[in-house]
């Protein structure tokens, strides 16, 4: 790998870590066939022809935006899914979150890890609760006897606890808060399932920008989202951050239709650093993605 500045090279190292920009780098390197898989390649510690330190530290610096850029919009994403879920379950009973009779009993019941799902989510989001510092918490605390009420408690947790609560909450629950996004429940369920996934490794600072989407998003029906079928047009559009992108997208404007954040979202892509071996569509942003109308 050519180093043409050695001096801004190892300040790079000294700031960021050697373990943290390695990844980076993976794209630069030459690729082998499998020996014991004809149909894969894998990766060697050489690095192509014209590979650059450069191109890696280009590559960290778009994928470092790209994470404030997600975390941008689940952030809006989670404080609107806070109220959904505050409001449909209080409703029901200021406790609704601990009673499974209030929730799908299909769901909460089902078995985790030798407990039921809702026990093994409850035992978490009370952690959360009790791990909260802010005053709010010591003063109800102070105040009240415990459990928290639902329109509480769902300040204190974090995204995948709402989307275990979302996916567990009563059927005709997740219908009415899937319908203020004119989307179908498991479409929505999955949907933030998606954004979760894409939170945690944004959160940790970990490589986004082609890694492979665990939770995939659902494709929707055409009745739902029209601008969002598209996704299931190829595998790479869903399994890279691009179904992720236009999922976010696609709730940032439901939430607020005035949002700039889309228009952000396509800037950034359109601005991938241009370097041999790496390219925009190893995240899923195929040759003519700034055309669909989800990013208009």
């Amino acid at each position: 790998m050519g180093v043409t500045d050695q001096a801004k090279a190892i300040r790079h190292l000294e700031r960021i870590g050697y373990g943290r920009l390695s990844p980076y780098w993976q794209p630069l390197q030459e690729r082998i066939p499998d020996p014991d898989d004809a149909t894969r390649t894998i990766r060697t510690d050489q690095f192509q022809a014209g590979a650059e330190f450069r191109h890696a530290v280009d590559l960290y610096l778009f994928d470092k935006q790209l994470r404030l850029l997600f975390l941008d919009a689940i952030e809006r994403i989670e404080v609107a899914l806070r109220v959904d879920l505050a409001h449909a379950l209080g409703n029901r009973d200021l406790f609704a979150h601990r009673s499974v009779a209030y929730l799908d009993p299909n769901r909460a019941n089902a078995n985790f890890k030798g407990t039921t799902r809702h026990l093994s989510w409850l035992a978490k989001a009370d952690d959360s609760v009790d791990r909260c510092k802010d005053d709010w918490v010591s003063e109800f605390y102070n105040t009240y006897t415990p459990p928290m009420p639902i329109w509480m408690a769902v300040e204190a947790w974090d995204f995948g606890t709402l989307s275990w609560l979302l996916e567990m909450a009563h059927p005709n629950d997740r219908f009415a808060i899937a319908k203020r996004y004119n989307l179908l429940p498991d479409t929505l369920v999955s949907w933030i399932k998606s954004l979760a996934f894409v939170r945690n490794i944004s959160a940790h600072h970990s490589r986004l920008w082609n890694t492979g989407i665990i939770n995939q998003p659902q494709v929707p029906k055409a009745f739902e989202a029209p601008r969002m079928v598209h996704i299931g047009n190829d595998v790479v559009q869903r399994n890279r951050v691009y179904g992720a992108a236009a999922v976010a997208s696609y709730l940032a404007k439901r939430i607020n239709p005035g949002t700039s954040w889309s228009g952000r979202m396509k800037a950034h892509w359109l601005s991938f650093p241009e370097m041999p071996f790496a390219s925009a569509a190893q995240g899923g942003f195929l040759e003519g993605w700034d055309q669909e109308a989800i990013w208009a």
